[in-house]
């Protein structure tokens, strides 16, 4: 057994119940401070932390969020795809107008009238694109509509008259053929149109279904993601209707924003997508940013974790995790959660367990035993691995095995990362000695008299901790001292 076992220190012996040490995430408290990357003179290990959200505000709605929409804040709903926020804004058919009335007895003809059409309904675009609108008859052998229908496109959600405000372009029918009107325009500045139809001749029958080469037709919702959600404003998940707006005042690739900690970009998979916000904590104060510490950008995780580090689906609501908290560092440190595709699996666990190991948690009740910026070298036995494990003889000198880690904390303990942050809570058993400084009650001893839930879960490296304690995270770490 190594002596740094034997070394741990006595409250952990005889404060069972209480803490030694106080949680270094309180919620009143003022905030500190790619696959697996170090730093340019430390490529083996890396700078943990103490906070976990590094933020006040731990979960975001997905409903009920507002985009910036020509000037106008629009409701519409949140979903995350990979580690991106994209929002959804229902389409509407914003007021009427005399075309859409019906026709008198001597009804005009032609797609320049003002009566006799109907919205057939809504598509979505690029600013500035050239879109090709075209009616056919999936139930024509030869897609001839009937009816020699007319066609007329507008900008945006509000339906328009020939010539008039918002018109894009119309079409008749060629009568002889009784084929489909066809109306190219460019997509305008909103990135939303409205067709409207009808037949050639009012009051008479006719069928046509619209459609467009871009597929972008017929649409619901417009899709808002990447930079088009700055301004847009999310909600807090509270027990109450109200809350500060959260609002988005940037938004970049993960793969162009250099990392926080060594070389590299934060995350290089083109997959996530980071979110400066500022809200305002009441009426009476002023707008603040959500991430007070580090470089002001927040990871969107799905799954929401508690105060006492444990995670919960979650089909309500997401967590941000700020840039300078372990849940953006395990994240930043490849453990991202949408590996795993639409359900929770090992990548999700292994960031869970991450984020254990990165704040020294060793009771699994939310409690960080460790100091900002203590380093640590952290690896995994995940197929493929996500952070392979260092080589023998590598990295810097001082780290060693300290621990294998799970959801619920350390599973089995080399050594305490700082000696002075005593952890009594430790759900780990503390070794028992004999009178000749032996530990009787190793949970790896075959032949210890003391059962499961007595015996002392030991691990002097990554192969016992995973043979023998199920482990999948690891760390290596300094023996630290004040």
């Amino acid at each position: 057994m190594k002596l740094r076992l034997r070394m741990l220190p006595s409250c952990l012996l005889s404060c069972l119940l209480s803490a030694c040490a106080p949680s270094l995430e309180d919620p009143d408290a003022p905030f500190a401070q790619q696959a697996f990357a170090g730093d340019e003179d430390d490529p083996d290990s890396h700078s943990q932390g103490t906070q976990l959200h590094a933020t006040l505000i731990r979960s975001v709605q997905y409903s009920s969020a507002l985009v910036l929409h020509e000037g106008v804040h629009r409701e519409s709903n949140l979903r995350l795809v990979r580690g991106e926020l994209v929002a959804d804004m229902p389409l509407l058919v914003d007021g009427t107008t005399q075309s859409l009335q019906s026709c008198g007895i001597t009804a005009p003809t032609g797609e320049t009238r003002s009566c006799g059409f109907v919205v057939d309904g809504q598509g979505v675009c690029t600013p500035g694109s050239v879109v090709t609108l075209a009616g056919g008859n999936s139930n024509s052998t030869r897609n001839q509509c009937v009816g020699a229908p007319v066609l007329r496109v507008c900008s945006g959600e509000a339906p328009c008259e020939h010539l008039g405000p918002g018109y894009l372009g119309s079409a008749d029918s060629n009568v002889a053929l009784n084929t489909c009107p066809v109306v190219e325009f460019t997509c305008p500045a909103s990135g939303v149109y409205t067709a409207l139809a009808g037949p050639g001749v009012p009051g008479t029958t006719w069928v046509m279904e619209l459609s467009t080469r871009s597929q972008g037709y017929p649409a619901g919702r417009k899709v808002f993601r990447g930079q088009a959600l700055i301004g847009a404003r999310f909600r807090q998940q509270t027990s109450t209707a109200a809350g500060p707006w959260l609002e988005v005042t940037d938004v970049i690739n993960a793969n162009a924003l250099p990392s926080t900690e060594g070389s590299g970009m934060w995350d290089a998979s083109g997959g996530t997508f980071l979110y400066q916000v500022r809200y305002t904590p009441s009426a009476s104060t002023s707008p603040t940013d959500l991430c007070a510490t580090g470089v002001n950008w927040a990871v969107p995780v799905k799954g929401l974790f508690d105060g006492q580090g444990n995670r919960h689906e979650s089909t309500t609501a997401f967590t941000l995790g700020c840039d300078s908290g372990v849940i953006a560092k395990c994240y930043r440190w490849g453990y991202r959660p949408w590996l795993d595709g639409a359900h929770a699996g090992d990548v999700t666990e292994a960031h869970w367990a991450c984020t254990r190991m990165a704040r020294a948690d060793y009771c699994g009740q939310g409690t960080s035993f460790t100091q900002d910026g203590t380093r640590i070298r952290p690896w995994d036995a995940l197929a493929p691995e996500i952070i392979s494990p260092p080589e023998p003889g590598s990295g810097p000198d001082g780290l060693s095995f300290e621990a294998g880690w799970n959801t619920q904390g350390p599973a089995c303990l080399s050594h305490l990362r700082w000696q002075h942050l005593t952890a009594s809570c430790v759900p780990l058993n503390p070794p028992i000695y004999d009178a000749n400084g032996n530990i009787v009650n190793d949970c790896r001893d075959p032949n210890t008299p003391y059962g499961p839930g007595k015996c002392a879960e030991i691990c002097d490296n990554a192969k016992e901790a995973a043979q023998l304690y199920g482990s999948r995270v690891f760390n290596n770490s300094a023996i630290n001292v004040p």
